[in-house]
């Protein structure tokens, strides 16, 4: 702390007095609320403890000391609840250290002491007063329970799709009078109804297809299954309703022709879309994995690459053909390390949106091709995916592998985990038709 003296005479008597003035620095930090996360987000697990803490300065060796304080906000259950107690106990230690609170005192800090900041704050419901066995939880409070207390091993992406769904359901069980049922109380019999609901054409439902309402099923059954696991229900119905998936419009492989005719367009109209889709053809990764790369994923040196994949948190990837020379072309081992490859203004720069919307912009993108050509739903980005993982198999084939080499092969390039994973998907997108039998027949007609 820095310290101002002043010495002048004191009339009549002229002795030297001294004034003494400290300067420039509080006793105390600013107060603030301790968030523990899991993969970013905030966390409620027994393990994650929230608190209030601030730094006061000893009195005795004029240090910073840290000082924290728990304040019970460990008892509340979802990360807004423990949000919203927490900044009001960070606003009553703001204004009890204002006031002059001195953690070094003799007495110790009562409840007593913060019971005036504290009135303003919001009562707890009563169920987060009572033991824990005693808890009662509605439809609606269960529920946002198991959203939250899931929400830290989630990616962005898995927790929209809950929250979207999960809020749907939690309308429609308020339109039935459900939402503030014990959830003990809600039966199969009230899901089957609303998965009944989703599929009835509107304006009776919400006219979605098969695949959709599975989806629905399969979000709702990942919050009750965490419900079973905290004891708060005895069993997952969710696992027993039976839902119908469509046949999903599959991403049809484009022919050679029809490859040749969009590189042609895109290299005269979108230049960066070119070098997006080459990544899919000689990487193999999916839009939602190329559109996370940055330049630090990339190691030239080695010629490989490593990105988070929809099966692996962290996979490597081959750097072969025109994806090497374009990522020696623009030099990007010269580019900032968090630098995005691909972004929606052509720049190698950090690009601050969800994924849903960067997968979103180049798929609209490519839409702009597909409608210059008259291609139908059917064909997309990852149609070249297929496209690639083909022409790799076949021309192993005509090289002379049989079918297993030229599978074993292949494995390391596309990512499939075994033999039988990547023939299902090569017999899906038309790589396993047999050989001409035509002239096997016996038969005439």
């Amino acid at each position: 702390m820095r310290k101002l003296e002043f010495t002048f005479s004191n009339e009549p008597t002229n002795e030297p007095v001294t004034i003494r003035i400290n300067v420039g620095m509080r006793n105390y930090s600013d107060v603030k609320l301790f968030i523990p996360k899991v993969d970013g987000k905030p966390s409620v697990l027994p393990n994650k403890r929230w608190y209030v803490y601030y730094y006061f300065r000893n009195p005795e060796t004029g240090l910073m000391e840290k000082f924290k304080d728990y304040c019970k906000i460990n008892t509340y259950k979802t990360v807004n609840e423990r949000k919203e107690i927490g900044k009001v106990w960070v606003d009553a230690y703001t204004l009890l250290l204002s006031q002059g609170l001195n953690p070094f005192a003799d007495n110790p800090i009562s409840e007593k002491i913060l019971a005036e900041p504290l009135k303003k704050s919001v009562k707890p419901k009563a169920a987060e007063t009572e033991s824990f066995e005693n808890i009662k939880y509605t439809v609606r409070t269960a529920l946002n329970y198991a959203y939250d207390n899931k929400l830290g091993t989630w990616k962005e992406s898995t927790a929209s799709d809950y929250i979207t769904r999960l809020n749907v359901f939690l309308q429609w069980t308020k339109a039935n009078k459900l939402d503030k049922i014990d959830i003990a109380e809600l039966k199969d019999v009230h899901v089957i109804a609303f998965m009944n609901w989703l599929t009835m054409p509107k304006p009776k439902g919400r006219g979605v297809g098969g695949t959709s309402q599975d989806n629905y099923k399969r979000c709702l059954s990942g919050l009750f299954e965490k419900l079973v696991k905290d004891k708060i229900i005895d069993h997952n119905f969710l696992a027993d309703v039976d839902t119908k998936k469509n046949d999903p419009i599959k991403n049809t492989p484009f022919t050679g022709y029809q490859v040749k005719e969009i590189r042609e367009y895109l290299l005269q109209h979108d230049k960066q879309l070119y070098h997006f889709i080459q990544f899919v053809i000689f990487t193999f990764l999916r839009n939602r994995e190329i559109i996370r790369l940055t330049a630090g994923d990339i190691n030239l040196k080695e010629k490989y690459l490593k990105i988070e994949t929809k099966t692996q948190a962290r996979q490597t990837k081959r750097l072969v053909g025109p994806v090497l020379t374009y990522l020696n072309e623009i030099n990007v081992s010269s580019l900032p390390k968090k630098a995005h490859l691909f972004t929606n203004t052509g720049a190698f720069e950090i690009w601050d949106a969800s994924e849903k919307t960067k997968v979103d912009h180049f798929g609209n993108r490519f839409k702009k091709v597909k409608n210059h050509f008259g291609y139908g739903d059917e064909y997309g980005i990852y149609s070249f995916r297929h496209t690639a993982a083909l022409d790799l198999f076949f021309s192993h084939i005509k090289k002379g592998l049989t079918e297993r080499e030229a599978i074993l092969k292949l494995m390391p390039a596309t990512g499939h985990a075994s033999e039988d994973a990547l023939r299902n998907y090569l017999r899906d997108i038309g790589g396993m038709l047999p050989k001409d039998y035509g002239a096997d027949y016996t038969l005439e007609f």
